[in-house]
């Protein structure tokens, strides 16, 4: 970007040896020299008056001949709005400066032969994927899972930080076990390293490119001030790449180099010849900070800490100006956005926003995916993006409708669990899915022929080909910018393919996709938002009140623990910034933003302080806070240590609304089963049997208890509608049966590809069934024939028609005996009179008096009624019965018939007075009060998301007659 090194040879291309640049900047040349701006005041207004000092206004204000360096971009941004502001003052324009960033100053896009970062990483995946990892056991002592291009592609971003590392003391990984001395353990890794990193270059070479690096070093040696520069002001930039002042110190052979620091003169022995903290002076320093009782404030958490700044925000009402946010740590960002927002509050982030969170990254990931495999995990992915089902509304029109679409994709999984779109399209080839899933079908195959980028680019027309974007509304303006960072990504990959012949279609989007979710995207700063900046950037912020939110350490200081390449320890020994050097950078930087605000009106510095993460784990305030006095440091640590004291009153908690349900006429007609739900609770049969509501579960990998009954029972049924079958007392032939016939109930339902879940599913059905049919065989040789399954019944209970289907009535063909028989396919063996009654749980208790009755001289209450109803339809067509379970618990050793066997008249009219008392009370609309659910009941309650704190109290009944 700056001259002087496009051409140069040399340096450290290829692992050879050249001067560390950690030598080169110890000491400055003599044409560099300090200059000091007190931090009593704010720095900004300094810096102009500073840079703007030969100017005495009767012209404009021409700094065009000065490069500034500045720390960040933001620094940059507002350094010049102030320069144009103080000639304004004058009615002059600015001639601004040249503004750059240490980083901008050695970025090597103008040296010809110099690899780009995709380049690079490329150049590291094929030498990864190609090496025998026999050969670098050190480096890899254990084999990967799968040696694919994402392992490939993770480890050369590894590798690419590695070198980014290293080459701030001028190294490349084939020169650390000469610099570092005596690193006995780890010379071999590093050895293989380097051999790694040579073929790396290698790879480069063959392209004619050298790694990005090795041509900064070699520019570095060569570099020069750029034309019609006659000054360099290295500005208030306390942690500069040592790489950059290699660069300044070659440049201020040929011109004057100003390194300017924000701090009183009397501090100069605290820096180096840079303007760089001096981590021997900071070590132990003692920091002067304003009123820490009043101002250090202790949050519980990132939420908490987003409250409490915008609480202070607000207090301003027009806070722009007067009050400053900065943000030490990153987790606290998005939440402290999302509270100002919350608080009508504008916020600005001038670090931009990663496009990997955007809706377009998404529908990008989902078209991928697809295109990749057509599981139906990939089709709902997609079906999920806003992007695509306004596609498919314009594609299908009125017909169309989002909402039917998706509830229509979740049953369709939760029925059938179809692992592809095949099947998914299989299944609902008569419904309203079809013409939407032939669509997605379309879309796929747009995604997966050609080659990357045409192919991506075809779906996206598609996709996209009806819709016109508005540039003036902002959601599609960013949709529109998105639209066009991802051309250019495809572009550059689509460039790079043709160096890389080795990265297939598929590989070639899937980096493509990474490249763009590591973009940025930025954004215009609204009017009066409140600039939200990073730690590094707060040197430059001139409100008299700064909150600074995420004060903890580990985030200030920053460190770095646990570097699988590089301890601590290694980064002393290479040159390399250490910990040391981190904490001696961030105690001067809250030493200055501290001093700017000890006195003038309004001036304050609020630091809050986390007490757990936002996942809970414990956070230790910075060590920072405890640079004070010995006198005062058991006051500091009983003031950071303590517990958090409530801000004022808590208020009440309260419901922000309550359920209002529709109210509808009772049913006419109920299934047996839903007696059992009434008796349960009448509302949650209100919302299930009446409303027809039921929770979906979208992300149903395998099938629920009731799926596996009725995957069991579509077999059983087969054996008592077959006549051969249910005659047969062979155990094995027997088994044979019911195993072809769940098989093929699962084919039929699911498909012929099944997911690993069915398939251990389907085998524990296999499992229970083969059980089952040596318990059948025993039982028709001891003369007992299935006479009817499946029979369905009506029966009316107190004028309200009661249905079902009986799962099986058996007939002894020596007695004529009959029992009815129900299929029990849970984890455990179900007892009839245990699975039908209880014993009232505590007095007092909300049941109604029809549900108890008396046995043995206890209270017993009613919790179903399905076996003796089913006894009663088959006495209205006279002929009395016997009932009971078939059980097929998980445990096949507990497979049996268990009979109710002490079923009398008694229970049978206590029963039938029950049924009458439930029926009744669904006739005349009686679903309230609910039961309050506890324990097991609430881990399986439907509606559990709907009743925060009770049912009764979450839903407005009388309200919705």
């Amino acid at each position: 970007m700056f001259g002087g090194g496009a051409g140069a040879a040399g340096g450290l291309a290829g692992g050879r040896a050249a001067l560390p640049l950690s030598r080169i900047v110890v000491a400055p040349p003599e044409s560099v020299h300090r200059h000091f701006l007190p931090w009593d005041r704010p720095l900004v207004p300094q810096a102009v008056a500073w840079l703007a000092r030969e100017w005495h206004g009767a012209g404009p204000l021409d700094l065009g001949d000065t490069l500034v360096i500045v720390p960040t971009r933001q620094a940059g941004r507002r350094l010049r709005e102030a320069l144009a502001e103080h000639a304004a003052t004058r009615g002059q324009a600015a001639f601004p400066p040249r503004v750059t960033t240490p980083e901008g100053l050695l970025a090597v896009e103008t040296i010809a032969d110099a690899a780009s970062r995709l380049e690079s990483l490329l150049a590291w995946t094929e030498v990864l994927r190609a090496a025998e990892l026999e050969e670098f056991r050190e480096v890899f002592p254990v084999d990967p899972p799968e040696r694919s291009f994402a392992w490939a592609w993770r480890l050369a971003q590894q590798f690419g930080r590695l070198q980014a590392t290293l080459a701030e003391a001028g190294l490349r990984m084939s020169a650390v076990a000469a610099k570092a001395g005596d690193i006995s353990a780890e010379t071999a890794r590093w050895e293989q390293l380097g051999e790694l990193e040579a073929r790396y270059d290698a790879r480069l070479a063959a392209l004619g490119r050298r790694d990005g690096r090795a041509a900064e070093f070699a520019a570095i040696q060569r570099m020069a001030a750029p034309a019609g520069v006659a000054r360099v002001v290295l500005l208030a930039a306390p942690d500069p790449l040592p790489q950059a002042l290699g660069a300044l110190a070659a440049i201020a052979r040929s011109v004057p180099v100003d390194a300017v620091v924000y701090a009183p003169v009397e501090e100069a022995a605290a820096f180096d010849g840079w303007g760089r903290p001096r981590a021997e002076a900071w070590a132990t320093r003692e920091l002067a900070l304003p009123d820490v009782g009043g101002h250090v404030r202790l949050c519980a958490d990132p939420s908490s800490q987003a409250k409490r700044g915008a609480t202070l925000a607000r207090a301003y009402g027009e806070p722009e100006g007067v009050l400053a946010v900065g943000i030490a740590d990153a987790e606290v960002l998005p939440l402290v956005e999302s509270e100002f927002a919350h608080a009508g509050l504008a916020a600005f982030n001038p670090e931009g926003r990663r496009r990997g969170g955007e809706a377009f990254h998404q529908l990008l990931s989902a078209l991928m995916a697809l295109a990749r495999e057509e599981s139906f995990a990939a089709v709902a992915m997609l079906a999920r993006c806003p992007d695509f089902l306004e596609f498919l509304h314009g594609r299908l029109g009125a017909r169309f409708s989002a909402a039917g679409f998706l509830a229509g994709l979740d049953e369709l999984h939760t029925r059938h669990l179809p692992p592809t779109l095949a099947e998914a399209r299989r299944h609902a080839a008569d419904t309203e899915l079809a013409a939407p899933l032939h669509v997605v079908a379309a879309v796929r195959a747009l995604a997966r022929d050609g080659e990357f980028p045409e192919n991506a680019a075809a779906a996206l027309r598609e996709i996209f080909a009806r819709r016109r974007l508005d540039p003036e509304h902002p959601p599609e303006a960013r949709l529109a910018d998105a639209v066009q960072t991802w051309s250019d990504v495809m572009r550059d990959v689509a460039t790079l393919r043709r160096q890389f012949r080795s990265v297939t279609s598929m590989e070639a989007w899937e980096m493509a996709l990474q490249v763009f979710a590591d973009s940025v995207r930025y954004e215009d700063k609204a009017g009066g938002a409140i600039e939200l900046s990073g730690w590094l950037e707060l040197l430059w912020e001139d409100a008299p009140h700064l909150v600074v939110a995420g004060v903890n350490d580990g985030r200030v200081p920053d460190a770095i623990v646990g570097d699988a390449f590089l301890p601590e320890s290694l980064r002393e020994r290479l040159g390399l910034k250490t910990n040391a050097a981190r904490f001696a950078r961030d105690a001067y930087i809250l030493q200055a933003i501290a001093a700017a605000r000890t006195g003038g009106a309004g001036s304050a510095l609020d630091l809050l302080v986390g007490k757990t993460s936002a996942a809970g784990e414990p956070l230790r305030p910075s060590r920072l806070l405890l640079r004070c006095a010995d006198e005062e440091l058991p006051g500091r640590i009983a003031q950071l240590f303590r517990a958090i004291e409530p801000e004022g009153a808590a208020p009440p908690w309260r419901r922000a609304w309550k359920l209002h349900p529709r109210r509808v006429a009772p049913p006419g007609r109920v299934a047996v089963t839903g007696l059992r739900r009434w008796l349960e609770c009448p509302l949650r049969f209100y919302f299930s049997r009446v409303l027809k509501m039921e929770a979906i579960d979208p992300a149903k990998t395998e099938l629920d208890r009731f799926d596996f009954g009725t995957l069991c029972h579509a077999a059983l049924e087969a054996m008592g509608k077959d006549d051969t079958a249910r005659e047969l007392t062979d155990e094995s032939a027997l088994r044979d049966f019911l195993v072809a016939r769940v098989e093929a109930e699962a084919r039929r339902r699911f498909g012929a590809e099944l997911t690993l879940p069915l398939m251990v599913q389907l085998a524990s059905a296999r499992q229970r069934l083969g059980r089952a049919a040596a318990v059948q065989a025993q039982t028709r040789a001891e003369g007992w024939v299935i006479e009817e399954v499946e029979r369905p019944f009506e029966i009316d209970v107190g004028g309200l028609v009661v249905c079902g289907k009986i799962d099986r009535i058996d007939r002894h063909e020596g007695t004529g005996a009959r029992r009815v028989l129900d299929y029990k396919t849970s984890d455990k063996p179900v007892d009839p009179a245990e699975a039908h009654f209880r014993a009232a749980r505590r007095a007092g208790e909300t049941v109604a008096e029809f549900a108890r009755f008396e046995l043995s001289g206890k209270t017993r209450v009613w919790t179903d009624l399905q076996l003796p109803l089913y006894l009663r339809a088959l006495a209205a067509e006279g002929g009395a019965a016997e009932c009971g379970y078939f059980n097929l618990p998980k445990a096949v050793g507990e497979t049996g018939i268990r009979a109710w066997a002490d079923y009398s008249r008694e229970l049978d009219a206590a029963a039938w007075r029950c049924a009458l008392g439930v029926t009744a009370a669904i006739r005349a609309g009686e679903f309230w009060p609910p039961a309050e659910w506890t324990g097991r009941e609430a881990e399986r309650d439907d509606f559990a998301a709907l009743f925060l704190r009770g049912a009764a109290e979450s839903v407005e009944w009388e309200a919705a007659r």
